[in-house]
């Protein structure tokens, strides 16, 4: 290295992009300004079109993936309308068989509940015959009742009349 004394030094001189196969200690010294800028701006250059050749790169990425995605999309449509359409005579038979189910359910209740309203009606027939029957029973009972009452009050007023 050299002495150490204190004072101004030299500076060194940085290199970012060293050649191939040569190192830094190697070109210090050796390389002018010019050649320095020289490289620089190659590296510039080249860098700029690394850049441009992965941006192109990313944008043919990007379009294969979304005619990639595009095609699945298209295809993922064509697949569901095949089901829907295909399905479609399922779901029409399956309503239908579910319809004529409920409306037999219908006409069973209706026809239950007819019967039902007959035997109701028909009860209360019967428990209007039964009534008027007990009615009747009671009227004659009473009838008969008052019948004995009047001839008991009729002796009892003449049981009064002659004990006195």
């Amino acid at each position: 290295m050299g002495s150490k004394k204190k004072g101004k030094r030299a500076p060194e001189r940085v290199h970012f992009f060293p050649q191939e196969g040569m190192t830094q200690e190697g070109r210090v010294g050796t390389m002018t300004l010019a050649e320095d800028m020289r490289d620089l701006a190659q590296e510039i250059v080249n860098s700029f079109d690394t850049r441009v050749a992965r941006v192109a790169a990313l944008r043919d990425e990007t379009a294969a993936k979304l005619k990639e995605f595009r095609h699945d999309l298209r295809r993922k449509a064509a697949d569901l309308k095949r089901f829907l359409s295909t399905s479609e005579s399922t779901r029409l038979r399956d309503f239908r068989a579910m319809h004529q189910g409920i409306r037999a359910r219908q006409e069973e209740r209706s026809g239950e509940t007819a019967e039902l309203m007959n035997r109701f009606y028909r009860g209360s027939e019967q428990r209007a015959q039964e009534v008027g029957g007990m009615l009747a029973g009671f009227r004659r009972e009473q009838e008969a009742m008052a019948g004995h009452w009047r001839n008991m009050t009729a002796t009892m007023a003449g049981k009064r009349a002659g004990g006195r």
